[in-house]
């Protein structure tokens, strides 16, 4: 009797405290359980290489892993990036090596490497050359460790935590192969990116309605098809994103409407100069991946232009809420002892922690009038949250009143990168980027200057004396030496 007492106050205790965790834990499966579904209607069974087409001087993001379950999200948090809980998994990883040796025919260890993963990089016609290297070797030294260590902050890319690559400011030199590849022990690729880097984006922004996910008619878009080359042209819209606030009614949400060119039969049966195109998803009707001849063909027909939709959201705000815990013991006799009492948000020795929100962007530039710049919104990669901005001077930025502030100097792309043509003097101001439940992501203190044109002239002016000069002085002792 006195066991069965135990066992039921046990039961309802470990119910107790696990009510928080389980009701994170639905919302992380759920939300893996979406992002299943999203690949499979997207992507099918087979796995091709991403086109991601990004505006020169943005921050792009390339996650290394699709889809992440929480079980694995904790591995990859103990291999990569352990937190103050490490200590506890520490003891847990002892534990499960005695149950190995003990109870092989029924347990097994955790693969250590299997989620050592690390960045390859190749440039176009170049082979892959290591990008980043995450996990110490034995045989590197503690000063190639230290020096590694020292020299992150200098580096033009940075590591999330779970793997994704952030590559700051690209330009034309980032254009290239990327890919997510772990090699300890093993071979495989967990993802494959083409990034491509162009100066500007034609982007005509869209009014939508509530309920409406037919394309609006004001999609000039066109489906076609090049019989010679067994290709074909379609327009297709992409998800919607999320609400960029929520429980507000200023949300808003959008979505991409652009051409992508795909083969119209077998890749077999293409042309052999075009079948490197089955290795990529959905390619762009403006990539570079085309050839030239077909990239004006679509650009002549408009087909290179990009619709960004926008309609107004609601969304209830669903942040995790921090539930106090009371830690108990139960007695020889059955009877429950309070043995401490914790506040929302604090932990014992061995929990897993939660992870850490990332570290806030903060930039300070100086620009010149009439300069282009993109202030790049780092979002929550594996976090399915929208953003927002706001401005010191003018409040909140949206795609409704960003014409009406900024004129034609400044639009949204399709990131959501707040990206100026050219910046005013009256541009001087500070930004900030904000998630969907008012998390800051990235702050911009923008300092404008006046463009100065004489002094440029000046310059310029100079430049080519000197190399008038230099050139005259150069024929001179040639004519000199030939006589």
């Amino acid at each position: 009797m006195w066991l069965f007492g135990s066992v039921v106050q046990i039961s309802l205790l470990y119910t107790y405290l696990a009510i928080a965790k389980n009701v994170e834990l639905s919302e992380e499966f759920e939300a893996y359980r979406e992002c299943l579904e999203k690949v499979e209607r997207d992507i099918g069974e087979e796995q091709r290489i991403k086109v991601v087409h990004a505006v020169r001087g943005a921050d792009v993001i390339l996650p290394c892993f699709t889809c992440v379950s929480p079980e694995d999200g904790v591995e990859i948090d103990s291999t990569y990036k352990p937190s103050a809980g490490s200590v506890g998994r520490t003891v847990n990883y002892v534990v499960d090596f005695f149950k190995q040796k003990f109870l092989r025919s029924s347990f097994s260890m955790p693969d250590k490497n299997r989620w050592k993963f690390d960045w390859q990089y190749a440039m176009m016609g170049r082979m892959f050359v290591p990008l980043s290297s995450m996990h110490f070797d034995a045989s590197e030294s503690i000063s190639d460790r230290i020096r590694r260590f020292t020299s992150k902050d200098e580096a033009e890319f940075k590591i999330g935590d779970r793997y994704e690559l952030v590559l700051k400011d690209v330009d034309a030199n980032s254009t290239g192969h990327y890919r997510c590849i772990n090699r300890h022990g093993r071979n495989v690729i967990s993802n494959m990116y083409f990034l491509e880097v162009s100066n500007t984006k034609k982007i005509i922004p869209l009014n939508g309605s509530l309920g409406v996910e037919t394309l609006p008619a004001e999609v000039t878009l066109k489906n076609s098809k090049f019989v010679k080359e067994n290709l074909k042209v379609e327009t297709k819209a992409g998800p919607w994103s999320k609400c960029s606030y929520c429980s507000s009614d200023r949300g808003e949400q959008t979505r991409t409407i652009k051409c992508y060119v795909e083969p119209s039969v077998r890749i077999s049966a293409l042309n052999p100069e075009l079948r490197y195109l089955g290795l990529y998803d959905k390619i762009p009707c403006s990539s570079t991946l085309l050839p030239l001849d077909l990239r004006t063909k679509l650009k002549r027909i408009g087909n290179h232009q990009i619709f960004l939709e926008t309609r107004p959201c609601f969304e209830e705000c669903t942040g995790s809420e921090e539930i106090s815990r009371i830690v108990n013991s139960s007695q020889d006799l059955g009877d429950i002892r309070t043995l401490d009492y914790l506040p929302g948000g604090e932990f014992v020795f061995g929990n897993i922690l939660p992870r850490l929100l990332p570290p806030v962007v903060r930039r300070v530039r100086l620009v010149l009038e009439n300069d282009p710049q993109v202030l790049s919104c780092q979002k929550l990669i594996d976090l399915n949250a929208g953003v927002h901005w706001y401005s010191m001077k003018f409040g909140p930025v949206q795609h409704t009143n960003i014409h009406e502030l900024y004129k034609d100097r400044a639009y949204f792309d399709e990131e959501t990168n707040l990206v100026f043509r050219k910046f005013a003097l009256e541009d001087d101001d500070e930004y900030f980027c904000y998630s969907s439940n008012n998390i800051l992501l990235g702050t911009f203190h923008m300092r404008v200057v006046e463009n100065d044109q004489h002094h440029q002239i000046i310059e310029v002016v100079r430049i080519v004396v000197k190399f008038s000069a230099f050139i005259f002085i150069l024929s001179l002792v040639a004519s000199q030496l030939y006589r």
